[in-house]
């Protein structure tokens, strides 16, 4: 209809700007992430007796680096068909393990695998494990609790004192 011969210059853009808003809504949908993720649902254990864990990604011929015990919680970084990318919560090593031997982490697994802080009584500091220590630098630590004035809210505003009293409520 709007290239038909003898239909007007406003008619034809008038079509223009009536089909615009649909293709910007067809691009709008697209910018969606694939899938949405939560920390709950990138916690996964180990489903196996013993998963092969490698630093570096698994090389035939080669041994793994570790063997990672069944129920082991593991956070996953980059999932993947063959070997996926995780970070054992415990010690925070890096690495490798076969994607079908790890599945979604149950409620009770990730229970247990709290970490305790490193100052209170029985808690294992990752030099204390028997996995070797990660080779990048370490996370920056933050104290939320801080009385640093840059991290306590501002004051409540009041409303201006010169307001009028409420009206008092009918009777019924």
């Amino acid at each position: 209809m709007c290239l038909e011969s003898g239909v007007s210059y406003f008619q034809r853009a008038a079509c223009v700007f009536a089909l615009i808003p649909v293709l910007i809504t067809g691009c709008k949908s697209s910018d969606k992430p694939a899938q949405s993720t939560t920390k709950a649902t990138r916690l996964f254990a180990v489903k196996v007796d013993s998963a092969g864990f490698y630093r570096r990604g698994p090389r035939p011929g080669n041994d793994p680096d570790l063997k990672l015990p069944k129920d082991t919680v593991v956070k996953l970084i980059r999932p993947s068909f063959g070997y996926s990318k995780v970070e054992v919560v415990t010690s925070g090593l890096q690495g490798y393990v076969a994607s079908e031997e790890i599945a979604p982490a149950s409620s009770t697994m990730l229970a247990s695998a709290t970490i305790l802080p490193t100052d209170s009584p029985g808690a294992v500091s990752p030099a204390d494990s028997s996995a070797t220590q990660s080779t990048g630098p370490a996370p920056e630590q933050f104290n939320l609790n801080s009385e640093d004035p840059r991290l306590v809210p501002p004051p409540e505003q009041l409303p201006p004192i010169d307001l009028p009293a409420p009206a008092p409520a009918p009777e019924p």
